[in-house]
């Protein structure tokens, strides 16, 4: 893919949090490529980071639900690669107040004059406690708290404003890296449902501080487009229903009134039961009047939820509209742009704004024309989304095998928990060495001086066991201080997978060998603890033996004789014992400062090890649940291109097959010797540090690393190892399909016939916006040295209204996207506004006290 100016998105509230995830996710996927390098460019990005030509700015009350999208959600370096694009604003709420009446009360004392017109009294106002769960979907809550927030100053919400403009002012290098050139405009996308409180309280004075920013960086070729989310979109239970229609009454006026105004300034309102004014503007406490640029806001686009598609699918709708409209060069068909062309900053300028109908008369009488309506329809292969079931099938599969493995006496076990010593920096805490005491220079002979030798030698111990008390006694602290048993746990994780460090920690039940049996923890229990005292050595140092000579005493006593050497041995026997005694003393003192090292890192390896048992245990349900949603009988508007096999398992089975040939190992390898060779150690110790986080951060981490192989391998062919790919570009099954017979021969069969009976589904009767102006059509399609036969055979083949002459543009995408446009409406010519005004109409002339009417606008 391919973007050509800059874009700035904002989504507020729920609804555009989530459209804007959507949107994040789609990009991330066509720029930064299967495993999110492509744009790394030698390190001056990271892995999944987007340019600085496109960036995203979120707004809400309830900040929790904000925290919960993937790009907040996210840490380590996938963390900080989001945050260079991605911003919250976090301030909006006021921080001294928790309810609603707090903030009105405030209001009207503190800021009269510009909130008098439309603050409503105080009396029967709604209670909406506490403040950061959201609005109550009462939009005029919402615009009270952001007042309260701005009574001294706009510097809260410009904040995070600025610097994502700012951003943009100096992304220049970053726009022409990924297609573009030179900076012309900036297409401002504000996505938000006018059914609740907060996106519906909010959004007029966020496009002003939008647009006042701009105007403060002077940004040239500034369009702003609303993206309206209608109430239609959401059931009953999930926020819709009457108060998300009268909600949407009074927000549709005044939005119809801003266009109105941007598209004929200084008009007089016509629209609704609002008070005429002139041209609009916003009045802030201490900054004054903030008004938008004529022309800066020329329509609005209004997103009703046909029957046929869902909610969530209506979302990914919108954001493949933003994607295509971002996506397509001006003038790209006839290689340069036209005179008319030359007027428009993008092609999203140029497409949307060519209407000549905004600035005349609505049919009715009543305002002018300047709304729009807009669905898209796409065909695309849901690469992530199979890549993740993979590799969480892969990383179940190969935690079954491993936890096996571990299971299993290791011969290497002792040697194992010996390294970790070494490794932790407690070395001599294994070998518990005692000072040397060195035989005599010259051998004594005789009884008397054997005797004697005996004697000093015993000396010479107690004295050395004396000088290593007083070592230890420095010693032991340097090695608590210096023990280290993350690091080596660490260094450990480079050859051994973590059930394999688990047991090396906690030991193998029923192991042959004691070291392996009892493991590291145990071993360190044991330095701490008297050591076994072996058979026949007691307490007390060893008393000299009466040292006879051989043949009845005629030959001197030797140093070599029998009974000497005996004596020797139960004094180093007595030595060592007491050596070692005085080593474990001095740990078990140091205690308090080795222990909780200690402890921590077995509980995060133990909770690493767990957290991987818990994705296994899991896996089966995941895998049915996500095969459930993606073969799903009711998905519209955005269709997937699923792999042909007969079943998933049977195109997991396929990929595990090309991987290990890939990776040149034998058929028969399992789950884990795959795992082995795509985890590395740096992998598996990123994973250790997540699971301080959560047990869920370590398991992605670790997934993530599948993830961006099994995309590169989907789509991997050469003639020499795989003639065709797994999952076939969208390009080369278009071309295939439209006669490129080059192209077939690299397709499987079974795709391109699956690739021609799925190109009418993303389509389905009644898949049209509503509303009565003219309908526009665009197809984006993957370019390709047959672009001509291509559109010439998507035209034939979607299932598009008649009539309509589509515009077909091929660009740098992997999907098939088709935009349906309306524009030059009246809020009229629109049937679900039409009903949501009969309602408010209706409501306000019975006056019922529940509908809070008063407290379901912003301006009065």
């Amino acid at each position: 893919m391919k973007i050509y100016q800059p874009m700035l998105f904002v989504g507020l509230g729920g609804t555009g949090g989530r459209i804007g995830s959507e949107l994040e996710r789609g990009l991330r996927r066509e720029l930064c490529g299967p495993d999110g390098t492509d744009l790394v460019d030698g390190g001056r990005r990271l892995p999944f980071q987007l340019p600085d030509c496109l960036q995203f700015v979120y707004a809400d009350f309830s900040e929790g639900e904000l925290l919960g999208q993937p790009q907040f959600r996210a840490k380590g370096a996938e963390g900080a690669a989001f945050a260079r694009t991605s911003r919250m604003v976090r301030d909006l709420l006021p921080t001294d107040f928790d309810s609603s009446p707090e903030v009105t009360r405030m209001l009207r004392v503190s800021v009269p004059e510009e909130t008098r017109l439309w603050l409503p009294p105080q009396a029967r106002q709604p209670r909406v406690a506490p403040l950061n769960n959201g609005a109550g979907q009462l939009p005029t809550v919402g615009r009270a708290a952001l007042f309260a927030t701005l009574r001294s100053g706009l510097e809260p919400v410009l904040r995070q404003l600025r610097e994502a403009i700012s951003a943009i002012g100096q992304s220049a290098g970053d726009l022409r890296r990924v297609g573009g050139n030179r900076i012309r405009g900036c297409d401002v996308f504000v996505a938000f449902s006018v059914a609740g409180g907060t996106g519906a309280g909010i959004f007029y004075d966020f496009i002003h501080l939008i647009g006042h920013e701009f105007r403060n960086a002077r940004v040239p070729g500034v369009k702003i487009y609303p993206l309206v989310v209608m109430p239609s979109a959401f059931p009953p239970e999930a926020g819709g229903g009457r108060e998300a229609e009268l909600n949407s009454a009074r927000a549709l006026v005044d939005l119809s009134r801003l266009v109105d105004d941007q598209n004929v300034p200084e008009a007089f309102d016509q629209v609704g039961d609002v008070e005429d004014r002139g041209r609009l503007s916003v009045t802030y406490p201490g900054d004054g009047v903030v008004a938008l640029r004529p022309a800066t806001m020329q329509t609005a686009f209004l997103f009703s939820k046909p029957s046929v598609i869902g909610s969530e699918d209506l979302r990914r709708s919108i954001a493949a509209m933003v994607m295509s409209l971002i996506g397509t060069d001006l003038g790209k068909d006839s290689g340069s742009a036209t005179h008319a062309e030359e007027d428009y900053q993008s092609f999203a300028a140029s497409f949307i704004n060519k209407s000549v109908e905004r600035s005349t008369p609505a049919r009715s009488g009543i305002g002018y024309r300047g709304m729009s309506t807009s669905l898209a329809a796409s065909l695309t292969v849901p690469v992530d989304d199979l890549a993740e079931i993979v590799a969480a099938r892969l990383l179940a599969q190969a935690v079954r095998a491993m936890a096996e493995r571990a299971r299993r006496p290791d011969r290497e076990g002792q040697g194992q928990v010996r390294e970790l010593f070494t490794r932790s920096g407690i070395g001599r805490l294994w070998s518990r060495e005692a000072p040397d005491v060195p035989a005599p220079e010259q051998l004594p002979r005789g009884k008397g001086k054997i005797t004697q030798e005996l004697r000093n030698r015993l000396g010479d111990m107690e004295e050395a066991l004396r000088r290593l008390d007083s070592s230890l006694a420095r010693e032991i602290p340097r090695l608590t201080e210096d023990f280290r048993p993350s690091a080596g746990v660490r260094e450990l994780l480079g050859r051994l997978d973590p059930f394999q460090v688990e047991v090396v920690l906690a030991g193998l039940p029923g192991h042959p060998d004691r070291v392996a049996k009892e493991g590291f923890t145990g071993m360190l229990d044991n330095r701490r603890n008297e050591p076994e005292r072996p058979p026949n050595v007691q307490p007390a140092a060893p008393a000299i033996p009466s040292v006879r000579g051989s043949v009845g005493g005629v030959v001197p006593a030797r140093w070599s004789d029998p009974d000497v050497q005996d004596a020797l041995a139960a004094q180093e026997a007595w030595y060592q014992w007491r050596a070692r005694t005085l080593w474990h003393r001095g740990w078990q003192a140091g205690e308090a400062q080795w222990r909780p090292s200690l402890n921590r890192v077995t509980v995060e390896v133990a909770e690493l090890a767990k957290a991987l048992r818990a994705h296994e245990h899991d896996e089966a349900k995941s895998f049915a649940d996500r095969r459930r949603d993606l073969y799903r009988d009711d998905r519209a508007g955005i269709a997937y291109l699923l792999p042909p096999q007969n079943t998933l398992r049977a195109f997991y089975d396929d990929v595990v097959d090309r991987l290990a040939q890939s990776l040149g190992l034998p058929e028969n390898a399992d789950a884990a010797a795959l795992l082995g060779r795509l985890v590395g150690p740096d992998d598996w110790r990123r994973a250790l540090d997540a699971v301080r986080r959560s047990s869920g951060a370590a398991v992605k981490e670790i997934k993530q690393v599948v993830e961006r192989r099994v995309k590169r391998l989907f789509g991997e062919a050469n003639e020499d190892v795989f003639a065709r790919p797994l999952l076939p570009s969208m390009e080369l099954l278009l071309r295939a399909a439209s006669g490129d017979e080059t192209a077939e021969a690299k397709v499987d069969p079974r795709w391109l016939d699956q690739f021609r009976a799925r190109l009418a589904g993303p389509i389905p009767v009644g898949f049209v916006p509503d509303g009565s102006g003219p309908l526009k059509i665009l197809i984006v399609h993957p370019a390709s040295e047959s672009d001509g036969r291509a559109r010439d055979y998507l035209e034939q083949e979607l299932n598009l209204p008649s009539r309509v002459t589509p515009e077909s543009r091929a660009g740098d995408t992997d999907s098939i996207t088709v935009v349906f446009f309306r524009s030059g409406m009246n809020l009229t010519d629109i049937s679900e506004v039409r009903s949501v005004l009969g309602l408010w109409s209706e409501a306000r002339d019975a006056a019922g006290e529940n509908d809070f009417l008063h407290w379901r606008q912003r301006l009065g």
